[in-house]
């Protein structure tokens, strides 16, 4: 398995992998991966898909520093404060991640991994109680050193009025008092030195300045120092007690700075996938291989700054040719041919390494649809393993490789062969190339062979279980396409690409006359192979073509049948409701008549010929309108004419809200549908309203009209002032048999903008006037 990690480059993916981790042990865990096959495969898998669920609901994991790790697996446990403070922000760690990820909902593999962890909130609050975050020891860490520390306080305080005292006395000092062997002093001149009785400390280089401690201070001096030692002792103590709970919890530690550094590894995997736009495969998804636009990460130009980062070199920054493989039905066995330098290496290594990325949980750099079987192992034949030191020629180095493949026991590895049949006699070589696939195929292994033997390629065609692949090349700019084709083998095209690297023209011409004559009927024949294959192959993408456009013609027509259907339904649910309106408004119009003919019966006052036509035209004016072309919606606007449906006459719109209309019509405000108006000219026929301004007010005329028409005309008169804003207005009606009065009087009182009424002075018309007071 080594030797195939190598040849596939595993440990520069890793790298870049492990990039995206966040601590030191996460790093370490991702360089050291090995893929793992069967259950462990299905294991990674499940942690890193929990892993990129967890991340896209929460966010990155609070991974930080896991230094006290290697704190913790050294021998000794002399920690210093600062190394004690490493191990609390483990802790601290274990803790925040632990939280963290249980408030998520993980899934099983993750939540199983997080169930290992140890609940140390106790521990750490603990710790937080004695340790500040700078590594100090806390007040609070035990009574013995809070009380120990406010006798320093106070002695230091009792020390500075003491020394404040004594510096008054000492003016011939050289300076303010000092410390002196952790105790305090005052520098004094050596001529000084017999005013100042007390004890010397300490003398400076020269010995002009002498350190001398009064003897008032000695005994504060001796008392500051017993409480020092009192404090050094209670916090080594307390020390004490933090290193041994530390060393008490070693393993738990231990085990639990492992499940972090595993999860930071998978958290690396995930990050990593994002950055390559890379997804992440399940294995073995039955008996499909299917590899749809595969990219290896080494290649790929999205991933050459990451590269260049990591690895130092960025290496290639122009787009590649990405890999798609299909093995067909019953296949197993596929052997690539085709011209050199085409990519048939590349493709190996890049199917090779898709397999070993997915074995490890780690996002590949392929397309949807790109589904792997169970595979139980990697075996990798790719380059020249030629071992001078062990004697060892590249024909051997093969064969050797090739017994020990024979030799495995496992189910269903997954083997990779460059250039089968190559290093010895073609002839030979062919013959051990195609009994090798024999073998491997009645194995059912999957495998991935290349070859330029074309004899080997014809021995393909009629092997069961078995497939030949052609890496393409275009005959008009006589380069590779780097496209890997199914179905038919390949030309090496040695002489073309010999041709392109420069060699004399004469020395080529001579080596096409040196081909026999069978090779030159193959070539052919394969050449002629191609042309068909790319004929129908164009065939079947215009035909693809032509099914898609006819696929979405039918989608259209079948939308718009349904759309067609769709209205014809609407537009008979929308006359059935307006045949309901109708039939309602028809039954209230009636009713209404029917309440107004009672009530004027009840009172005496039969109606006049007028006001008779009004309630039948109303009445009876209910029929559906005649259907007429779609109308463009009104901009309705207070004063606009309409004719309602169902009302005699005009009206004119009062206010206007959304879809709804107030109406001033027939005598009378309604609320209408707008969709039951229409706007009109003006009728020239029609009764013009005009207010005009009076000296008292605003003023009304119904001298000369019967009762109904009196009515009609007050009540439009009442509703237009009111509109007009107008608060007072005059209603000349005469004296007479006085019916008009009493008509207006009976609508004034009825009308709902009507404050008050009287008749005014003599002077003013007195009884043959009504003045009206409007409200606002």
């Amino acid at each position: 398995m080594h030797q195939a990690l190598a040849a596939l480059e595993w440990q520069q993916v890793l790298q870049l992998v492990a990039s995206f981790a966040r601590t030191g042990a996460g790093r370490d865990l991702v360089l050291n991966t090995a893929p793992a096959f069967g259950p462990g495969a299905f294991r990674a898998y499940g942690l890193a898909r929990d892993m990129a669920q967890l991340l896209a609901r929460s966010g990155t994991l609070p991974l930080s520093s896991l230094e006290g790790l290697s704190l913790l697996q050294a021998p000794e446990g002399g920690w210093s404060p600062q190394e004690l403070l490493e191990l609390v922000a483990l802790v601290r760690t274990v803790e925040e991640v632990r939280q963290a990820v249980l408030a998520s909902s993980p899934g099983p593999f993750l939540g199983e991994l997080v169930a290992e962890l140890p609940n140390l909130s106790g521990f750490l609050a603990w710790c937080q109680a004695r340790l500040d975050e700078e590594g100090h020891i806390l007040d609070a860490a035990s009574p013995a050193l809070a009380q120990a520390r406010r006798n320093r306080e106070r002695l230091r305080q009792t020390l500075q009025q003491e020394l404040d005292s004594l510096a008054r006395q000492m003016p011939f000092a050289s300076g303010p008092f000092t410390l002196r062997r952790d105790r305090y002093c005052f520098p004094i001149p050596a001529t000084e030195r017999g005013k100042v009785q007390g004890l010397v400390l300490d003398a400076s280089g020269s010995g002009a300045t002498l350190f001398v401690e009064p003897f008032s201070l000695v005994e504060l001096n001796n008392a500051l120092a017993q409480a020092q030692a009192q404090i050094r002792e209670e916090e080594e103590r307390i020390l004490g007690e933090l290193r041994a709970a530390f060393l008490s919890r070693r393993q738990q530690l231990l085990a639990a700075g492992q499940v972090l550094a595993t999860l930071d590894a998978f958290q690396a995997r995930v990050l990593f996938g994002q950055h390559a736009q890379a997804r992440l495969l399940p294995p073995g998804e039955g008996e499909v291989f299917r590899v749809v636009e595969a990219r290896h990460p080494l290649l790929d130009h999205e991933l050459a700054p990451l590269r260049e980062k990591v690895l130092g070199e960025a290496g290639n920054r122009q787009p590649v040719v990405p890999t798609t493989l299909e093995f067909p039905p019953e296949v197993r066995v596929v052997l690539i041919s085709g011209p050199n330098a085409g990519g048939k290496t590349v493709a190996l290594k890049t199917i090779g390494l898709l397999v070993l990325m997915v074995a490890a949980g780690i996002p590949v750099l392929a397309e949807e649809g790109t589904k792997l079987p169970e595979v139980s192992g990697v075996f990798c034949h790719i380059g020249d393993e030629q071992n001078v030191l062990a004697e060892l020629s590249t024909f051997q180095a093969a064969m050797t490789a090739t017994a020990s493949l024979l030799a495995r026991t496992d189910p269903s590895p997954l083997v990779l062969y460059d250039e089968l049949g190559s290093g010895t006699d073609p002839e030979e070589g062919q013959a051990l190339g195609a009994a090798l696939l024999e073998e491997l195929a009645s194995r059912r292994w999957w495998t991935l062979a290349t070859s330029h033997l074309l004899g080997l390629a014809v021995h393909v065609d009629n092997l069961p279980g078995a497939a030949n692949a052609a890496m393409g090349f275009d005959e008009q700019s006589r380069r590779p396409t780097y496209r890997l084709t199914l179905g038919n083998p390949g030309r090496s095209r040695g002489l073309a690409l010999a041709r392109a690297c420069g060699l004399p023209e004469t020395l080529l011409q001579r080596a096409e006359a040196l081909l026999s004559g069978a090779y030159v009927s193959l070539d052919r024949y394969l050449a002629k192979l191609q042309a068909e294959i790319e004929n129908l192959q164009e065939a079947q993408r215009r035909l693809a073509v032509q099914e898609l456009e006819l696929q979405q013609a039918q989608k259209e027509l079948q939308a718009q049948a349904q759309a067609l259907a769709e209205e014809r339904q609407r537009l008979r649910q929308s006359l059935q409701g307006e045949l309901s309106k109708l039939r309602q408004h028809a039954q209230e119009q009636w009713q209404k008549v029917m309440a107004e003919l009672e009530a004027a019966k009840r009172e005496g006052q039969l109606p006049g010929r007028r006001k008779l036509a009004a309630l039948r035209s109303q009445a009876l004016a209910l029929s559906l309108p005649e259907p007429t072309e779609s109308p463009q919606e009104e901009a309705w606007e207070p004063g606009t004419a309409v004719e309602v449906q169902g009302f005699p006459g005009e009206g004119r719109v009062l206010r206007v809200l959304g879809p709804r209309l107030e109406v001033a019509i027939a005598g009378k405000r309604v609320w209408v549908e707008s969709s039951s108006c229409r706007p009109v000219s003006p009728s020239k026929a029609q009764t013009q309203l005009t207010v005009e301004a009076a000296p008292g007010g605003q003023e009304l005329s119904l001298l000369g009209l019967d009762r109904e028409e009196a009515r009609a005309r007050l009540e439009k008169f009442l509703d237009a002032a009111f509109l007009a804003g107008a608060r007072q207005v005059r209603i000349v009606h005469g004296h007479g048999s006085g019916t008009l009065r009493r008509m207006v009087w009976e609508v004034l009182k009825g009308h709902p903008a009507v404050v008050s009424y009287a008749h005014p002075p003599q002077y003013r018309g007195g009884t043959g006037v009504t003045e009206v007071e409007l409200g606002s």
